[in-house]
């Protein structure tokens, strides 16, 4: 899994190229992330720099607007 922590949503699911990829609100308000683009990456399960066993990846994200929670690393 490559480290995509603090990038755009929507590069970060453009650079996994073809793998199957879910976003989830990472401030626990489960909204849904229509636009990748205003999107910030906090996290990854699996984490960075760990193999990908299942699918789909998913991407803890937040909205650009606001700040990473804490422990959202995956």
């Amino acid at each position: 899994m490559p480290d995509v922590t603090g990038g755009n949503a929507l590069r970060a699911q453009e650079q996994m190229d073809g793998t199957q990829v879910r976003f989830e609100d990472a401030t626990g308000k489960d909204r849904e992330v229509v636009d990748p683009q205003a999107w910030r990456v906090c996290g990854s399960r699996p984490g960075a720099n760990q193999r990908i066993t299942s699918y789909p990846v998913t991407l803890l994200v937040a909205p650009t607007t606001e700040s990473c929670p804490e422990g959202a690393s995956g």
